[in-house]
């Protein structure tokens, strides 16, 4: 562990050596402004609360994905509203899936993002997660999109990560810490500026960027829960970025986060950038299919629905709005298997 721990401070010290780091102004954010979840904080590096997880993990820590057992579906659309006259309006969109299998759990999400200061990009990204233990969970991805409108170009990479899920601990009902190392490839720089004007742009989002957090339960009975995490992340190993997010829910259908981010580069380099406060809003519910011989087979007749709202303030200038939309097909497990030593009719006789 003494020779990790070694191993990952020498890289990071050549990292932030053998480059500068200054990406555009919300580069850090390109995959998770399609995404109620990720926007509003509900996906922590440490877990999804008590709402869970959903394709859309994978972007913060693909780990998260490795105790799902339901096939789950998703759609999303943001509107990116800015009041910069000398900007226009932007869109994002994504679809996903996440699929169990015995070996493993598979999720797949591609995402587009079409703005004037970003320029306009599709982005496609799979992992794969598997417990290791029942507190343990493990996984990884592959990225790949291109990029337009500023000269085209091309991102390909891999990231990885991991969950540990303590239980209750001290005065905490629950906790949960994680970590991802995500962006180990090559990543988009084409021809827009970064957040100091006058230097060169570097790739973005940023290589190796490095993300752990922490996420807890304070409170929990048969109508409330209370809990929030903490996220850190640091691109590059040149920048720290926080997001801290209390949640709260009612009777495990209402879902309520408030999200505070704080980009310390973003903070330092730009007037009125790198500070943003949000909401997001997410309500579960079941809904019965009858009559589909399909959905039956499946045991998909009775599914559950998210349908989610949330809102950003990405900075002074752009606001996100978004919606999203979760299918989580059939419904939870929640009976452990009764293992009998002796048949009934051995019991009977007896």
């Amino acid at each position: 562990m003494k020779k990790l721990g070694i191993a990952i401070a020498a890289f990071a010290l050549i990292l932030s050596s053998a480059s500068a780091y200054n990406p555009p102004e919300l580069a850090e954010g390109l995959y998770s402004f399609s995404s109620t979840r990720n926007l509003s904080g509900q996906n922590s590096v440490a877990g999804g609360g008590t709402l869970g997880c959903s394709p859309d993990s994978i972007v913060v820590n693909p780990a998260l994905i490795a105790q799902a057992q339901r096939v789950a579906l998703n759609v999303g659309y943001t509107a990116l509203i800015s009041y910069d006259p000398d900007s226009d309006y932007g869109n994002a969109f994504q679809a996903g899936i996440l699929m169990p299998f015995k070996m493993f759990n598979f999720s797949g999400i591609a995402n587009g993002v079409f703005t004037p200061y970003l320029k306009d990009s599709v982005n496609f990204k799979a992992g794969l997660a598997k417990e290791i233990t029942p507190k343990l969970s493990v996984g990884a991805n592959a990225d790949f999109g291109f990029a337009w409108g500023a000269g085209s170009d091309l991102a390909i990479g891999a990231g990885l990560g991991f969950v540990y899920d303590f239980g209750p601990l001290a005065f905490m009902k629950d906790f949960s810490f994680g970590a991802s190392l995500i962006n180990l490839g090559k990543y988009y720089k084409n021809d827009v500026p970064g957040t100091k004007v006058l230097d060169s742009v570097t790739a973005w989002p940023s290589l190796a960027t490095l993300k752990a957090g922490a996420s807890a339960t304070f409170i929990k009975n048969d109508t409330f829960d209370f809990g929030a995490s903490l996220d850190v992340t640091v691109p590059s190993f040149q920048n720290a970025i926080f997001d801290i997010v209390p949640k709260f829910s009612v009777k495990e259908m209402l879902y309520f986060t408030l999200p505070v981010s704080i980009n310390c580069f973003e903070m330092a380099e730009a007037h009125n950038k790198g500070l943003s406060f949000g909401i997001g809003a997410f309500f579960k519910f079941t809904f019965n299919v009858k009559n589909n011989q399909y959905l039956e087979r499946n045991g998909w007749s009775e599914s559950e629905m998210v349908a989610s709202a949330a809102y950003k303030n990405l900075d002074a200038s752009v606001h996100a709005l978004s919606a999203n939309l979760d299918v989580n097909l059939g419904m939870k497990d929640k009976t452990p298997p009764v293992i009998k030593v002796w048949p009934d009719d051995e019991e009977d006789d007896e």
